[in-house]
């Protein structure tokens, strides 16, 4: 099964060249202020060819934060996921989520111990596929101006305790890449830099 994953397109997504796959996995931030920018961004992904498209939310998409029930009905052409679980057509298990560490006053964040209990100890234990928004701490966290990690403690001591086999985020736009460990494949699909310019391409994976 052939994965494309994207993130953090800011309402830059028509600048890419997304390549073919079967599912295509979307990190967040979209930049969703309003229900047109959910309209545009699922106009955009009725042009793809994907037999399946999930998005998740980020720390700049206000309005599925603000309206949680009304996200997923301006999605028609995807499946959009809340700290959710879903089954890959190839039978994969994916667990999915929005959140990210607290930093000023952004969407979808929690404190470190309120992410750990209420978000990351409800990743199933067979989880082969996590979706978040926001890196694992140590693992392509770092951002390229301010040169510190970024990434959650608290889920990153639940993936290496999970084995989980793929991690998958954004958020930070200066960690762009693949990190392989003995048990787990993180990937940073960001496609913008820092100064939000769309240079990274999206990052294919077959699973």
């Amino acid at each position: 099964m052939r994965v494309v994953v994207i993130g953090d397109t800011h309402a830059k997504h028509r600048k890419l060249q997304v390549p073919d796959g079967d599912v295509l996995l979307f990190a967040g931030d979209g930049e969703f202020r309003s229900a047109l920018d959910l309209i545009d961004f699922n106009n955009w992904l009725s042009e793809l060819r994907h037999k399946l498209v999930i998005v998740i939310a980020g720390n700049h998409d206000f309005f599925c934060e603000r309206f949680p029930n009304e996200a997923g009905k301006y999605l028609t052409k995807a499946v959009y996921l809340k700290n959710q679980s879903y089954t890959l057509p190839n039978g994969m298990a994916l667990w999915a989520s929005p959140m990210t560490i607290t930093f000023l006053n952004w969407a979808f964040m929690e404190s470190e111990e309120n992410l750990d209990r209420y978000h990351w100890s409800k990743i199933p234990q067979n989880t082969d596929v996590l979706l978040t928004h926001g890196p694992a701490h140590g693992y392509l966290d770092t951002a390229e101006l301010q040169g510190d990690h970024w990434g959650s403690r608290t889920l990153a001591n639940r993936v290496e305790k999970l084995k989980i086999p793929y991690v998958i985020h954004g958020h930070i736009h200066g960690g762009y890449g693949i990190q392989k460990t003995k048990d787990t494949t993180y990937v940073n699909c960001s496609v913008l830099n820092e100064d939000y310019d769309v240079v990274n391409q999206p990052i294919v994976i077959d699973v």
